[in-house]
């Protein structure tokens, strides 16, 4: 066909690059993990701080905030009812592969669904008691973040880090996870505050949609992303140049 209508053929080409440049396509390339992770447009782009007064399901994983390759902090105001307390506070991803933080009988959890793999999970051992609280879940990452594929180096994502569940300021479960997700949470999922509306990230724990039986005051999270010293980027640009030594 291309050879019997050459024509049409510079056309259509002319316009798959015109296309292409106003929808922000190019550069064309055959990265994956780069790609995944590069910086696209987004709500939550160059922010550090997320406060949320209430419920508000449905927000994509593209305009939520990611926590992923990163230290955060999740503190959530709410009220217990008379009679206990339980379901959802917040949670991305699902199934196969996200988080969620939530009141299970009247116990705060934390738990990391590892592409369904691995579940670590954090909970209170105490119910909580009718009337307000503050539930707070802290995490430490150890990694250098996602800086390092610059440089052509993977090293910065992926790693471990040490997880707090705390209420009203007391921690409750200490844990450490040897990895994390790198790259993304599972895509055809949502960012949820309130219930969750996609799958659950433990079947064993709760059935979708989870609503929470109490009130949500106010949910914050707030980001402390990684940042490369000067020294940092000299050893990743040294391993750079040893690596192209050896090839």
């Amino acid at each position: 066909m291309a050879d019997k209508y050459p024509e049409k053929v510079k056309e259509m080409d002319k316009l798959f690059w015109e296309e292409a440049a106003k929808y922000q396509v190019m550069p064309l390339d055959a990265t994956v993990a780069t790609r995944l992770i590069a910086p696209r447009p987004s709500l939550s782009a160059g922010r550090n701080v997320f406060t949320y007064n209430g419920p508000v399901t449905g927000t994509p994983n593209g305009d939520a905030p990611s926590i992923l390759n990163t230290s955060y902090n999740f503190k959530a105001e709410v009220e217990i009812p008379q009679g206990g307390g339980e379901g959802m506070i917040v949670t991305q991803g699902g199934r196969f592969g996200g988080y969620g933080f939530y009141v299970l009988k009247g116990k705060p959890v934390f738990t990391w669904n590892l592409v369904d793999l691995k579940r670590v999970k954090w909970q209170g051992t105490q119910v909580l008691s009718p009337g307000k609280h503050t539930l707070e879940f802290d995490f430490k990452y150890n990694g250098l973040g996602p800086g390092t594929i610059a440089f052509n180096n993977m090293s910065g994502i992926g790693q471990g880090g040490t997880g707090v569940l705390k209420v009203d300021g007391t921690a409750v479960a200490t844990q450490s996870m040897e990895h994390t997700l790198p790259l993304i949470l599972q895509w055809d999922e949502n960012f949820d505050i309130g219930s969750d509306t996609g799958t659950g990230v433990d079947d064993q724990d709760y059935q979708c949609p989870f609503t929470f039986t109490g009130k949500l005051n106010k949910l914050t999270l707030t980001i402390d992303r990684p940042q490369l010293t000067p020294a940092d980027i000299e050893k990743l640009k040294m391993a750079e140049r040893n690596n192209h030594a050896s090839e």
